[in-house]
């Protein structure tokens, strides 16, 4: 490939990362029990210098305990990176002096870790589609695909760890560089416990282990010293010290039983978890999926997890929450699915699904049997959706109104309503969109910048790489 050639494939890189950045910047998904534990750990380090989150712990459901302390129940990298940003808000304002400002604080925080890794997702599958010889425009749509046709939309407007965890094992799967895919695949277990076998996967996948494992001793050992610390052992994690509800009576460390028709059905194809309910298009990447056998693997351990675990429907959520990290992993096998317009049509219809979640609220009530059709598409539609709809209480019709931005749960808070109440502005910018201070709260015509700015930066993507894909094609082959 000439040089002006990968000038025009990095522009395009480029132009895909800012894209998704600035959408993932354009929302904030609001508050929750997972999330607000992530960042209760980001505050406790920078506000207290210390890891125990006893000073916060009425924020979250998500906790842990050990030696008199309360903890958060996940794999802490997440909330050290966030740390970064945090510190210098904390630098300048000090800490949060009222709800308002701790939202936003979390928004920003939230915007530095996930929103980065969520926009790196689509430039990194483009520049490896355009190393293995696909031509431009398809590596440009399948980018756009997995970026706003996924689950990785909704969930990048969330402290959570699917989309940075996955961007991570991206990384170590398409780097070049052994030292950085172990550092990579590291850093991933190290914010997501479930990593820790696609660790060993990627490692023996590249056979060059010495240089992989010195780049991955950083963040493991981080891991170690963090869970000596709070738990008491190296190898002790925040899930053998959780909070008691999650923990079922007989299973392995707790959360593993014997798989379930009930839990493969609702994390695949169901309407109330269905990974691909959600996201049809990724059906498409399951038949070339065999052909990258390290992704397979991993694919296999995640699912094997989701449907072996106690809590498999991930809470309140979008689709199948435990099975995101794999979506930037499918969409290198999404570029061999054929036919390209089936691809197209279904992810039309994916963008559909997934822009009304992060447009509505990424989370959904557990209790909603069909949160699209009873939940979201009600509520961005009329503004409002049944009461006979199930939902958790203090969750109710009467208070989760509006067609966009409808999460109340703010960051202070573990039940929504605890601390602020119906219709408080707490409340009501608990979760937001940069439209809605210009047209209001809650109205869809703050949907209107992002939709025209999706819309002309996709197709000046399309056109650059359409324009690429027909210069290549008219590059003479070289005779040797």
């Amino acid at each position: 490939m000439s040089t002006s050639r990968t000038s025009i494939d990095q522009r395009i890189a480029e132009w895909l990362f800012l894209l998704t950045f600035c959408v993932a910047a354009y929302f904030h998904g609001g508050g929750g029990w997972n999330q607000n534990s992530q960042f209760d750990l980001t505050r406790a380090i920078v506000e207290r210098h210390t890891f125990a989150i006893d000073a916060y712990a009425t924020n979250t459901g998500d906790r842990s305990f050990a030696n008199g302390h309360v903890y958060a129940n996940k794999a802490p990298a997440l909330s050290f990176l966030a740390a970064i940003p945090y510190a210098l808000i904390h630098a300048m304002f000090g800490a949060p002096q009222n709800t308002l400002a701790l939202t936003v604080s979390a928004y920003v925080c939230t915007l530095f870790t996930v929103g980065l890794f969520a926009a790196l997702i689509p430039a990194l599958l483009y520049r490896e589609a355009r190393r293995r010889g696909v031509d431009a425009r398809w590596a440009a749509t399948i980018a756009l695909t997995i970026a706003f046709a996924t689950q990785l939309l909704p969930y990048s407007t969330l402290m959570m760890i699917g989309a940075p965890s996955g961007a991570l094992m991206l990384i170590a799967i398409t780097s070049r560089n052994d030292a950085l895919a172990g550092f990579a695949a590291a850093l991933a277990a190290t914010m997501n416990y479930l990593c820790a076998p696609a660790l060993v996967i990627i490692a023996i996948s590249r056979g060059r282990l010495p240089r992989f494992i010195a780049g991955a001793i950083a963040p493991l050992g981080l891991l170690a010293i963090y869970q000596r610390l709070c738990f008491g052992s190296f190898f002790a994690t925040s899930i053998s010290t959780m909070d008691p509800r999650f923990v079922t009576k007989g299973a392995a460390m707790g959360v593993l039983r014997a798989p379930t028709l009930e839990a493969l059905y609702g994390i695949t194809i169901s309407p109330y978890r269905g990974l691909f309910f959600f996201a049809p298009v990724l059906l498409l990447a399951l038949i070339p999926l065999a052909r990258e056998r390290a992704i397979l693997a991993i694919s296999i351990v995640f699912i094997a997890f989701n449907v072996c675990f106690n809590g498999w429907d991930g809470g309140f959520g979008i689709g199948s929450r435990y099975l995101v990290p794999l979506i930037p992993l499918w969409g290198l096998a999404l570029m061999k699915a054929r036919p390209r317009s089936l691809v197209v049509a279904l992810a039309a219809i994916s963008f559909a699904i997934n822009f009304t979640a992060v447009a509505v609220d990424p989370q959904p009530s557990a209790t909603i049997p069909r949160p699209l059709t009873q939940y979201l598409l009600p509520l961005l539609v009329r503004g409002h959706f049944s009461p006979d709809v199930p939902i958790t209480p203090p969750w109710s019709a009467a208070t989760f109104t509006g067609h966009t931005s409808v999460n109340r749960m703010a960051h202070d808070e573990a039940i929504v309503f605890q601390r602020h109440a119906p219709g408080s502005l707490e409340s009501e910018w608990s979760s937001f969109n940069l439209g809605e201070p210009l047209f209001g709260a809650g109205d869809t015509r703050s949907l209107i910048p992002i939709a025209v700015l999706m819309a002309l930066g996709g197709a000046a993507i399309l056109v650059k790489a359409r324009r690429e894909s027909r210069a290549s094609a008219a590059i003479p082959p070289r005779s040797d």
